[in-house]
């Protein structure tokens, strides 16, 4: 029996992806205090506060997409769970998510409240851009990856 071939080393590459800056982390959440307070401390029917509420909710939107549409790149090949974290997940903090999902809400929130519509109509809004279009792409996205692993010979 012939003695074995020493192993050469394994170079794994370090993810130079980095977390959010902080300053971008404070400057969120300044913005996200300032649309907090133009809620609750504008009268209601005033016509330039719905148009902003719809601007907030769909610059929001975009937000959350772009964020699920890149946790779906990072993930390529790998199952998301459903209620939890995705295996990879190179940043601390994703801050197109953190603030995309408030944006909505206080958008949403805004326009409402100077338009007078009712929250029974607000309710379903809210909850299809928040939760039920990540929640549909990730199941997209997993029922992709099993009909890829499907195919493969093994």
């Amino acid at each position: 029996m012939e003695p074995l071939q020493p192993m050469r080393p394994v170079s794994v590459q370090r993810d130079e992806r980095e977390p959010a800056p902080r300053w971008k982390l404070a400057g969120t959440y300044v913005i996200l205090a300032a649309l907090c307070l133009t809620v609750v401390l504008v009268d209601e029917g005033q016509n330039w506060l719905a148009a902003a509420g719809v601007c907030a909710s769909a610059i929001g939107a975009a937000f959350i997409v772009a964020s699920t549409r890149r946790t779906m790149r990072e993930n390529a090949g790998r199952r998301i769970p459903l209620l939890g974290r995705p295996p990879v997940e190179p940043r601390r903090v994703d801050l197109l998510d953190t603030f995309g999902q408030p944006m909505v809400l206080l958008g949403v929130v805004m326009a409402l409240k100077s338009a007078s519509v009712p929250w029974s109509v607000a309710l379903p809004v809210v909850c299809i851009g928040v939760v039920g279009a990540p929640f549909a792409a990730q199941a997209w996205h997993n029922r992709r990856v099993r009909r890829a692993s499907e195919r493969l010979p093994g």
